[in-house]
């Protein structure tokens, strides 16, 4: 892959809001390649409407690569990859059998997640309808199975609506992928 543009380059930089060096770049385009190897492997076992979802996660990703944002495409990849497992979770999964220290533990860093979520989320004032609807629908996912007390799925979710918090967000997101209220459905 050709090394990024300098504008491209300093978006980076300025979306990130430091300096995110060759390095950095090089782990993110291994993190982006670990992702998809992952989101390949899930994608045989996913139905419609979640195969929509993690599809235009993967496009999006694949974009960003294009253009250099190896950051932003790992995030999308990341959030593609726990959408999966979310929607591939048994609902059966509940919290019958979890100890209460665990319990305890899973609320917590589930919390965390949402709180990082929310945080990363609020710094952009436009953000792509395709990630808007999807970071929603995580949200909602993740809060309606905790309290159903299908927990490894919730905090899948949660983890999805945090990744997706950390894509790159600006004007150029467009996708006409003609739809506007892609739901995932698994809650």
């Amino acid at each position: 892959m050709p090394p990024p543009k300098k504008t491209a380059k300093k978006a980076v930089k300025k979306a990130a809001g430091h300096h995110h060096g060759k390095h950095h770049e090089a782990k993110d385009l291994r993190r982006a390649y670990e992702h998809i190897g992952r989101v390949e492997v899930l994608h045989a076992s996913l139905d419609f409407p979640a195969l929509e979802g993690v599809d235009a996660l993967t496009k999006l990703a694949e974009d960003e690569l294009e253009n250099g944002f190896n950051k932003s495409a790992a995030e999308l990849l990341r959030a593609s990859e726990h959408l999966s497992f979310a929607v591939l979770s048994d609902d059966r999964s509940s919290g019958g059998d979890v100890s209460t220290a665990l319990e305890g533990a899973i609320k917590e860093q589930f919390d965390e997640l949402l709180q990082r979520a929310k945080d990363h989320w609020e710094d952009f004032e436009k953000r792509s309808s395709v990630l808007a609807v999807l970071y929603k629908s995580s949200r909602k996912n993740a809060e309606h199975t905790l309290r159903n007390g299908a927990y490894r799925r919730a905090l899948e979710f949660a983890r999805a609506a945090e990744a997706l918090s950390h894509a790159r967000q600006d004007d150029q997101r467009k996708l006409g992928l003609g739809f506007k209220k892609l739901q995932l459905e698994g809650a």
